[in-house]
């Protein structure tokens, strides 16, 4: 997801910069309300609260990983791991805390004059930081987790999308080739003289198949080019009972659109409607406002085998699969029309 981006170890580091930094200015400021200013107090409050801020942030995303890989595998991510988190947390800066006094590095007993009980008021303070640390430690965890699985999510919905795209393409081959056959059968019974021609024009047009399932789109030109195959062979059964007109031109510009979508539409045309002598079937196809468009005059047939939009349900989808884009579909009282959104590379 190119728009959220994940909370890796270097913003964790940054963050932390900015927090010890902070915590280094409050520790230094009470002191100096208490003391008034000193420098040496001043230098010595700043970098302990600087040094131990950083020192629990470093516990909490190295330190206690390391710990947490020597438990047994059930408790590793578990309620449990989070509490030992806690705990073994605020001992570390309780221990930081009794060490660095105990050194006199950092602390020394005259920092500590104007607490009413200066006995573990450092370690006291040191706890009240780091708890403070694990709170914005665990905000962050959390979007971080937040984020991978809303990327997990995205990424199950593509390959998703890329496996159901896949299951369309496949629906073409045998829906196109049941009908190529079927054409092909009634050319050779009536000893047809084009039938040659129509059995080239066929294997053309099927090894263009083949090699499109290895495609989601296609060129304008290359699907003109599987059209005019297929309109070759729908010459060759129909004759002067279907008119198409196609005035669809390339131009140069690099427009796509999902494989043998025009022949499913011009196929389509044929299925649903009459294709006869007295009543001849005109198709168009042309660009209009951005778009493709397949045109026919409706001539609905009384019967149809199937006709239950498998073929449009299935560009449809394909179009969705490919960007999101909608097919627009308009029927009135004489056209049928599909539109087909203009995809560029």
């Amino acid at each position: 997801m190119k728009n959220q981006a994940v909370i890796s170890k270097g913003i964790y580091w940054k963050i932390a910069l900015a927090s010890a930094v902070a915590a280094g200015m409050v520790f230094s400021i009470g002191t100096q309300f208490r003391l008034g200013f000193q420098f040496g107090t001043f230098g010595r409050e700043f970098a302990f609260g600087f040094l131990f801020t950083l020192l629990v942030w470093w516990y909490n995303t190295t330190g206690y990983p390391i710990l947490e890989g020597l438990l047994p595998g059930h408790f590793r991510g578990s309620r449990w791991s989070r509490v030992l988190r806690v705990l073994s947390t605020l001992f570390f800066s309780f221990a930081i805390v009794w060490l660095d006094e105990r050194a006199q590095v950092l602390h020394i007993d005259q920092d500590l004059s104007g607490y009413v009980q200066p006995e573990y008021a450092n370690e006291f303070r040191g706890m009240v930081t780091a708890g403070m640390v694990m709170l914005l430690f665990f905000f962050l965890d959390t979007m971080r987790k937040y984020y991978q699985t809303r990327m997990q999510v995205e990424q199950l919905k593509l390959e998703n999308s890329n496996a159901r795209f896949e299951v369309l393409k496949q629906q073409v081959s045998p829906h196109f080739l049941f009908n190529a056959l079927n054409i092909l059968k009634t050319m050779v019974k009536n000893s047809d003289p084009v039938s040659e021609e129509y059995v080239i024009r066929l294997s053309d047009l099927y090894r263009t198949l083949l090699l499109s399932h290895q495609k989601e789109k296609v060129t304008l030109e290359e699907e003109l080019a599987v059209l005019e195959n297929y309109l070759f062979m729908l010459k060759a059964r129909f004759g002067d009972k279907l008119v198409v007109s196609n005035r669809l031109k390339t131009n140069g510009k690099a427009t796509y659109l999902p494989p043998l979508t025009l022949q499913m539409l011009v196929e389509n045309c044929i299925k649903h409607n009459v294709v006869s002598a007295d009543h001849p079937l005109h198709i168009e196809l042309f660009e209009e406002d951005n778009c493709i468009v397949v045109r026919n005059k409706i001539q609905v047939r009384r019967s149809v085998e199937g006709s239950n939009r498998v073929g449009l349900d299935n560009i449809r989808q394909r179009y969705q699969a490919l960007g999101g884009r909608a097919i627009g579909i308009d029927q009135n009282n004489e056209y049928f029309t599909v539109r087909l959104p203009v995809i560029y590379n």
